[in-house]
């Protein structure tokens, strides 16, 4: 999670398929254009139908999380409570959670 936002992603910390995953990912959130080498680096890990499942996956990820983002939806206890347990295991998440409105 430390590392989603990096322009570079250190090689110590993805094997060379999360990697492309990650760097799909980061492409697709932004709306920037999905170029051959992008493409490349998944079809080099990845069959054809599993390059849709993780397309569909991280469209669908955005999605939901516009959604949440427009509507400030709120998060039940339990949701909450397992975000700050999971903070106390890796560190806290360099995406900021959003707060409520006041």
């Amino acid at each position: 999670m430390h590392h989603l936002g990096d322009a570079e992603l250190p090689a110590s910390v993805y094997d060379p398929a999360e990697a492309a995953i990650v760097r799909y990912a980061q492409k697709s959130t932004r709306l920037e254009p999905i170029d051959d080498a992008t493409y490349g680096e998944l079809a080099a890990h990845f069959t054809p139908q599993q390059i849709v499942d993780i397309c569909l996956t991280v469209g669908l990820s955005n999605l939901v999380n516009r959604f949440h983002a427009t509507f400030r939806t709120d998060l039940d206890q339990a949701t909450i409570d397992e975000a700050e347990a999971g903070d106390r295991l890796a560190g806290a998440c360099p995406i900021p959670r959003p707060r409520p409105p006041r």
